[in-house]
């Protein structure tokens, strides 16, 4: 007789040597995979995330955590779309413990997609029953090079650090339908509570559940409406327990970010719906051929029904869910089902993406939970296929072989994706080649080529996509950042002045306004513009520093310490800052002997 919670009967073989064998075995092929990532250093948001952001430097800044968006500190006048205070909180720790050295921080966050792994397995063996399905799930999710973003870049660690809590709160509401069915759903309400503030995409977890609960007691129930009812109550049951602790976090968030969400782009729902098959097609081709994976896509909004973008990738998608339905049963129905529901639950909040920028549609991150449906559905071709009298360690040989030499592939393709994460400069040279039409890849490289001072080449590949993208703030801020450095400072100040009128609140901007004054002798006006800059971002220390020197260029020391102070109180023991510090006070204090320290009689 089946389990209504797991599937078939839990064999005897649960967590017997031979499962812990393999599971373990599992957790050390994926350390080895993902090792080289260790010695890789920040790249891309790690950079405003980790070095350049005052709240992690402090735990006195802890609460501010819980009443602001994850970038107020880079935009504090934008409308932020993240609230994950738990995120902010991790990153704080890491920070106490290693500051701006990455190797620890690269070292977390492979711990954390091993913790994920685990949490795999143990998810697929009490959700079936069955130990291989349950090790092959997880190898096959442990190894795939699909989550490049999330084992070898910092900042992508935000899919893992919130898949821990959902893992774990939807393992224990597994274990509540098998007793202590009250401690189990306390646990399991409270990492749902966690997960939500990692990361708001935990917010389907009652629709999975629901889903389980459907799925589950499909084979108790007959056809028929009075069934159907049961199924739904039954459903509905478990889903009313996480309903408040939803409701509460949006109610939170809702007030934190002044909405739920913001839209970064003007879209209508026929241009959502025409890209859709698109953007998922992009999805299942990166887990099936994960050859040329990349942190940009050319992947944009459809403005009509075309063949190329809409209707091919539609009929590709048409066929695979019918090729799945077709063979449901032979793989067995609710196994299917499960993998299904943890394909499309999960990926749903990705979907909503009028609130990323236009050129983000699709991350391979976002697919990192919803990989675990992936993972069982070919965990559940490959147990099909392999069946044998044979046994290796207590699995069939075939199921051995097959998933050995699909493991060693996965590895090598893990390896291939995760190498270009080593820098900026392979990272975007890579996401260019991949995405030449991209204008975030295009722009990115382009910041690269100007770290490395090969101006020429970064002006060429911004002028390229400049026409295009004349009101993109990026390629006019690049431009006058390239325009600066080649001592082109009329055209410098034309550029900037653009980025300004696309957005007139981003504090960057002024800066550059700032230092291309300074360098046609217009120091008022310098001072001017970097005083924008601090008034648009109270939070980067960078900008008070550059509104010191300034104000001491300008004569005026008193003001110049004041910011020199600022910057150091979110920055302590910035180098610059303090000498030039130093430098004000010197000037300030009167030499002994002088008059102001001549005691009168």
């Amino acid at each position: 007789m089946e389990s209504a919670s797991s599937g078939p009967a839990v064999d005897s073989g649960a967590g017997s040597p031979t499962e812990r064998y393999f599971l373990w075995t599992v957790l050390v092929i994926t350390a080895i995979t993902n090792l080289s990532t260790v010695r890789f250093g920040f790249v891309y948001d790690d950079y405003p995330q980790i070095l350049f952001n005052p709240f992690i430097r402090a735990w006195s800044y802890v609460p501010q955590y819980f009443v602001n968006s994850v970038w107020k500190h880079m935009d504090p006048l934008g409308a932020g779309n993240y609230y994950r205070p738990l995120f902010l909180l991790w990153m704080r720790v890491n920070y106490a413990a290693f500051g701006s050295r990455p190797f620890g921080w690269h070292v977390g966050v492979i711990m954390m997609h091993l913790i994920a792994t685990a949490l795999v397995y143990l998810t697929i063996r009490k959700l079936t029953g069955r130990a291989n399905l349950a090790w092959m799930t997880a190898l096959i999710f442990g190894l795939h090079p699909i989550h490049h973003e999330v084992v070898a870049w910092v900042s992508g660690a935000t899919e893992s650090l919130f898949a821990i809590p959902f893992l774990a709160a939807f393992l224990a509401y597994l274990h509540s339908r098998d007793g202590s069915q009250r401690a189990w759903m306390a646990a399991s309400c409270a990492c749902y509570a966690t997960a939500l503030l990692c990361k708001e995409t935990a917010i389907v977890l009652p629709a999975l559940i629901f889903a389980h609960v459907w799925i589950a007691d499909s084979a108790a129930n007959q056809p028929g409406l009075e069934s159907s009812r049961k199924r739904l109550a039954r459903g509905l049951t478990p889903v009313a327990v996480y309903i408040p602790i939803a409701l509460v976090y949006l109610v939170v968030r809702f007030k934190v970010l002044s909405g739920f969400g913001h839209s970064l782009t003007n879209v209508s729902f026929s241009m959502w719906l025409w890209t859709l098959p698109s953007v998922l097609f992009t999805y299942v081709k990166n887990w099936f051929l994960p050859i040329h994976l990349s942190i940009n896509y050319d992947v944009f909004y459809q403005q009509h029904l075309n063949l190329r973008h809409v209707i091919l990738p539609a009929a590709a998608l048409a066929a695979l869910g019918c090729a799945i339905w077709i063979f449901r049963k032979q793989l067995g129905s609710r196994e299917v089902g499960y993998a299904a529901v943890w394909i499309a639950v999960p990926l749903l909040p990705a979907l909503d993406y009028v609130v990323f920028e236009a050129d983000e549609l699709v991350h391979d991150r976002y697919f990192y939970v919803p990989s675990i449906g992936a993972a069982l559905l070919i965990a559940l071709l490959i147990e099909k296929f392999g069946k044998s009298q044979r046994l290796v360690f207590g699995a069939p040989a075939p199921v051995i072989a097959t998933t050995f030499i699909l493991a060693v592939a996965l590895s090598m393709g893990s390896a291939k994706a995760t190498s270009y994460w080593d820098d900026g400069y392979d990272l975007f040279t890579h996401a260019h080649e991949v995405a030449p039409g991209n204008a975030i890849a295009m722009n990115n490289l382009s910041v690269e080529l100007i770290e490395r001072q090969e101006m020429d080449s970064a002006q060429a590949l911004l002028e390229q996509g400049y026409p295009e993208n004349r009101g993109n703030l990026r390629f006019a801020f690049n431009l006058g950042r390239v325009a600066y450095a080649k001592k082109e400072y009329p055209k410098a100040e034309e550029y900037t002045r653009q980025a300004i009128a696309i957005d007139p609140n981003f504090g960057e901007n002024y800066v550059s306004l700032g230092m291309i004054q300074l360098k046609q002798n217009h120091a008022l006006e310098a001072q001017k513009s970097f005083q924008r800059a601090v008034e648009l971002n109270p939070y980067d220390a960078r900008f008070h520093t550059s509104y010191g020197i300034v104000l001491e260029r300008n004569g005026d020391c008193p003001a110049a310490i004041s910011q020199f102070e600022a910057a150091l109180a979110l920055n302590p023991g910035e180098g610059l800052t303090e000498i030039q510090l130093h430098k004000c006070r010197a000037s300030e204090t009167p030499a002994p002997g002088s008059a102001s320290n001549t005691l009168k009689p």
